[in-house]
């Protein structure tokens, strides 16, 4: 039987920190981007929150000390490589199982921020759309097999005069599909600066190039769970603060020096404060 984890054996890869615990075992981590949430294989190379062998199965983190005692970690929910920002854990199977049902119906609140080529004509909604699933059965992929709905609510939160056409928003998915918000910006005519998937090629290049900046431009920054444990009523939150590439594309302007880092204007969103101080007030789902 594996020891009881605590927050202090946690192999943390590099870049990966702990921002939020609780003594339920709820553990929140900052993710950097091109970091997976767990390996993709035994042999992968590219570096997955812990350093820790995955059963996929059981969706676990398995590692040993130095003295050969086994711990575990597992999974609550998953961010793609290219995002960054919250994602959490729990250091016991029983509250990984009370939390994963909180998060599949949709009983969860998470924020995420983008910055997005264009600005809506409308400054804040809602999108509803249909997007197509692919599904296994039994070993055989079928492509695009079914139809899944997807909701997500958005809000302009800055759009800078003068550089690219791009704006800082606000996402707050109501249902979890893979890629969801990276879908769904792309389909309503907003791709996400940096996504090598569903976004712009040539734009993301141009960026890339005046910015040096060449990440996907999507972070969760906020998750809020509220749930019942062993009779008790928790409400754990975690907040991640915007990366500085976020800042770096905003302030771009052309013919100016960009290894010149002026300081944020005092109204800016993108200055040193914590996500949910950025955008100003909430929705509610």
């Amino acid at each position: 039987m594996p020891n009881p984890t605590t927050i202090e054996k946690l192999p943390l890869s590099e870049g990966v920190r702990i921002i939020a615990s609780n003594k339920d075992g709820l553990v929140a981590l900052d993710k950097p981007d091109g970091v997976r949430s767990h390996p993709n294989s035994a042999e992968d190379t590219i570096p997955s929150i812990l350093d820790a062998s995955y059963d996929y199965d059981e969706e676990v983190f398995i590692w040993e000390d130095s003295a050969g005692v086994e711990y575990r970690a597992w999974l609550i929910n998953r961010l793609d490589s290219p995002t960054s920002g919250v994602i959490l854990l729990s250091l016991n199977p029983e509250l990984s199982t009370t939390i994963k049902q909180q998060f599949a119906t949709h009983k969860v609140s998470k924020t995420y921020y983008a910055l997005v080529r264009y600005v809506p004509k409308v400054l804040a909604g809602a999108w509803n759309d249909n997007l197509k699933k692919d599904v296994y059965r039994g070993n055989r992929l079928f492509k695009n097999d079914r139809i899944v709905s997807a909701k997500a609510r958005y809000q302009v939160v800055k759009s800078p005069p003068g550089g690219f056409p791009i704006c800082l928003i606000k996402l707050m998915p109501l249902t979890g599909r893979t890629h969801q918000l990276r879908v769904q910006c792309k389909k309503h005519g907003h791709p996400i600066v940096g996504d090598g998937t569903y976004g712009s090629f040539s734009f993301n290049r141009e960026v890339a190039n005046k910015t040096q900046m060449k990440r996907m431009m999507l972070h969760s920054a906020e998750t809020i769970v509220n749930y019942t444990f062993h009779g008790k009523v928790r409400v754990f939150k975690a907040s991640s603060e915007l990366p500085e590439a976020f800042a770096e594309v905003l302030r771009y302007r052309p013919g100016l020096s960009h290894s010149h880092k002026p300081p944020l204007d005092s109204a800016s969103p993108v200055k040193r404060e914590t996500p949910p101080s950025l955008a100003g007030r909430r929705f509610r789902h």
